[in-house]
Order: structure tokens, then C-alpha cells, then sequence
């Protein structure tokens, strides 16, 4: 393991990098542990997932508490209740920060009113800067919706899991933990450029203005990241929206549609939502890939979420389910027996398994706006055992959506998911 201080003046080295002509280093890892693992939330009471996964509430408050110098968090939105799991993660931003960290939080605007604290107590905090970004104003539309955080500009988490309750607890949530200055290097570069781009009275951030990657960077995609002897993973960080990232081939959607045109066997994919979107946001580029993957006889499965029922984009969904070597089962998270929880109990993952072997993580639902407008991130990782994990994940949920199988004339009972509970039941906590 490499120690600490020689990963920090690597992470300096690494900036200049990324952002200039000098040559690509050899890979260097951060910490302890296997250069890319997978995290999960499992939601209690649920039989879903591997419970033999790192959790994300542990894993965050260890990356947090292993800060020396940095901490940079881009996050949808942040929630807290009293006595939940988001308690130990904010007491670790709180400790770091009294340390002397430099902490930085990027918050999307739209939920400033929705839910002020606790971040803006934490954005008085000394070594504490909180900064709330509008996407409008730098994509034309969409929202902050990426989930990620990096420590000293040496390690990486980006997943599913908002910085919420929730979805520490009572939602089921697929990240990634990635050690490696590189990876981080990329992610830090697209926190930088959103972190001038919300400063107060900036500026209107022009398209394709994200700074520039040294040939060196590019040449080298996928990253290779050793696990151990004999057990090395190809990784590909991918960003959205498409005009507001460090290099076009590195658009996630880019990275879906090769990773699906790739496909040779079969394909597993997990999201909360699927649509083609409407009007000028419309895109059918991954519909055509996954009807062009099964066409050449590849076996397609999707697992979506249960909320769909009561959208009216799930005629998108039920349309791809006449094409044969496709089939859709709508996943299902019990209620708990604590009480209703509003917009939680969900199958909130989002990744893709493509023969066994390439696994793709990241924050967007699969619908165009996603991809276009809304800032996001992913990781595309080839390595078999990483792909074989991801698997058994999802044919956990598949079994368990056995009863929800997606036809196009099938009638979908809706889940009440939102602030209202159902007839009958009491909200947690009231």
C-alpha cells in the first residue's frame, strides 16, 4: 500500500495530468482494499440483494473519516430524520471539517426549499462550503442528479444513493467504491467545473467548456485497475449532460449504446424509470440498442420499478416487451413494518450487466433527459468477478418480481409511493 502523503502529491501531479500534454503514470492506488468494489444499500426487511456487499452507510462514513485534505460531495439533495443512518455520515463531515478539511457540497437548487437543513447548518461550518447549482442555467434544463463524493482527489464513491435517509436504509441502492487518482482525477475535474459554474453571480457556463483531457488520458481508456494477483478491471468513467463534460467519448450514453451493440449473449439492466422522453427530449437510442441486441439473439431483461405503474411513459416499456428475446418485470420493495415511508421502499439502482462480464453503475434512470440535460455519472467496468456480483444482485430481484411480469396489455396495479400514504397505514415518525 502506498502511504498516505505519496498519494496526496501524486493526486497534485495528477491534475496537471489530466488537464495537459505530460504522459499517463502507471496505475496509482489510495487505502486499503480492492481498487473497484461494489456497494449496495439493502433495504431492511426486503431478502433483497447480497448481504455479503459493503453498505453504503458504513463505507461512507470510513472514506469521510480516512480525509486528510479534501472532500468534495455533488449531490442531488441532502435529507436527514432524527436517529437515522445520515446522522453518522453528517457527524463525519462535521469531524473532518473540525480537522481541517476543506469540504465542499454541491446541492441541486430546486430542493434548497424542500429541505434547507441540515445543509445549511452545515454550510456555516468552519472549512464548510455549500454551494446550490441550478442546471438550467448551465444545460438549459434537467437537474443536479449526479450522487458522488471524492476524498483527497484519491478515491471515488458514485452510486444511486442519495445523500438521504432513506436511501441508507429502506431504499435498494448500487454504487461503486473506486481507489485510484485517475479515476478520481476525472471526477474532480467535473466537480471543479460545477463548482464555478454555482458559485454566487457566476457567470453563464458556456457549452464544451469543461476543460480538456492530455491525449495521454484518452489514449488510455478503459483504465486498467489491478484487484489483486491475476484479477485486473477496465474502467470507463462516464458524465452527463453531453456538453458539459471533460471529452465527448466520455458520455455515458455513448458508453451504454457500445457497451450494448457489444452484447453477444445477454443483458441485464436495473433502473427506476425507462421512457424515450417526449417532444424535443425524445431519444430512442438505447431502446434501439436493446431491440438490436435482441434481434441478434442476445436474451434482454429489464427490472424496473414498480412506480412506473401510474407514469405514462410505461407505454415505452410496455412496447418493448412484444419484441421477442425481451422480457420486463416491475420490481417490488415490501413495506416496512415501522410504518410508511414517503418515496422510499423502492428498487432505486441503476446498472447494466452485459455478458458476464462488463458491468456498468451510475446515477441515471434511462430516460433521454437524463443523458441530455441533467448532470450524472457512471462507471463502465470490465472484470468478470465485478460482472458475476452485479449478477447474482439482480437475479435476486428478477426471482422476486417473478408475479410483475411486463406485457403489452397488462394491467399494472399502481404503488403509492408519495406523501399521502395508503388507506389504512401510518406514516413513520408521525
Amino acid at each position: 500500500m502506498m502511504p498516505r502523503n505519496s498519494v496526496l502529491a501524486g493526486s497534485v501531479a495528477l491534475w496537471v495530468l489530466l488537464t495537459g500534454n505530460a504522459p499517463v503514470p502507471p496505475p496509482l492506488q489510495s487505502g486499503s482494499g480492492p481498487a473497484v468494489e461494489l456497494v449496495e444499500t439493502i433495504p431492511v426487511e426486503s431478502g433483497l440483494g447480497d448481504p455479503t456487499r459493503p453498505q453504503a452507510a458504513q463505507v461512507w462514513v470510513q472514506m469521510i473519516d480516512g480525509a486528510q485534505r479534501t472532500l468534495d460531495l455533488e449531490h442531488f439533495y441532502l435529507s436527514h430524520w432524527p436517529g437515522e443512518s445520515t446522522g453518522p455520515v453528517i457527524d463525519a463531515i462535521g469531524r473532518a471539517a473540525a480537522r481541517g478539511v476543506q469540504v465542499r457540497l454541491i446541492l441541486d437548487v430546486h430542493f434548497q426549499a424542500t429541505y434547507p437543513e441540515p445543509a445549511d447548518s452545515l454550510g456555516k461550518l468552519r472549512n464548510i462550503t455549500l454551494h446550490w447549482i441550478d442546471m438550467k442555467k448551465l444545460s438549459g434544463g434537467g437537474v443536479q442528479h449526479a450522487k458522488y463524493m471524492v476524498v483527497d482527489e484519491a478515491e471515488v464513491f458514485m452510486g444511486s444513493q442519495n445523500l438521504d435517509w432513506r436511501a441508507l436504509k429502506h431504499i435498494h441502492e448500487m454504487g461503486v467504491h473506486v481507489r485510484d487518482l485517475r479515476i478520481a482525477g476525472l471526477f474532480e475535474q467535473v466537480f471543479n467545473y460545477d463548482w464555478k459554474a454555482s458559485a454566487p453571480g457566476a457567470a453563464p457556463t458556456p457549452p464544451n467548456s469543461a476543460g480538456r483531457l492530455s491525449a495521454g488520458v484518452l489514449a488510455a481508456l478503459p483504465l486498467p485497475l489491478v484487484q489483486g494477483p491475476g484479477d485486473t478491471v477496465r474502467v470507463w468513467p462516464g458524465f452527463a449532460p453531453r456538453f458539459h463534460i471533460p471529452d465527448a467519448s466520455l458520455w455515458d450514453q455513448d458508453e451504454l449504446a457500445r457497451l450494448l451493440d457489444g452484447a453477444r449473449s445477454d443483458v441485464m439492466v436495473q433502473s427506476l424509470t425507462y421512457g424515450l422522453g417526449r417532444g424535443l427530449e425524445r431519444d430512442s437510442t438505447l431502446d434501439q440498442a436493446l431491440r438490436h441486441a435482441a434481434a441478434r439473439g442476445v436474451k434482454v431483461r429489464l427490472l424496473i420499478s414498480d412506480w412506473e405503474a401510474d407514469n405514462a411513459r410505461i407505454g415505452d416499456l410496455q412496447k418493448l416487451t412484444t419484441v421477442p428475446n425481451i422480457e420486463v418485470r416491475l420490481s417490488s420493495v415490501p413495506q416496512w413494518s415501522g410504518g410508511y415511508i414517503p418515496f422510499a421502499r423502492v428498487e432505486h439502482c441503476k446498472y447494466m450487466v452485459v455478458d458476464s462480464t462488463w458491468t456498468w453503475v451510475g446515477t441515471s434512470n434511462w430516460e433521454p433527459d437524463y443523458f441530455h440535460l441533467s448532470r450524472n455519472a457512471g462507471l463502465s467496468m470490465q472484470n468478470r468477478p465485478i460482472a458475476l456480483r452485479a449478477r447474482a444482485i439482480f437475479e435476486t430481484g428478477w426471482k422476486a418480481a417473478a408475479e410483475r411480469r411486463l406485457t403489452a396489455s397488462a394491467t399494472i396495479a399502481k404503488r403509492v409511493h408519495g406523501d399521502t400514504p395508503p388507506p389504512g397505514q401510518k406514516v413513520y415518525g408521525k
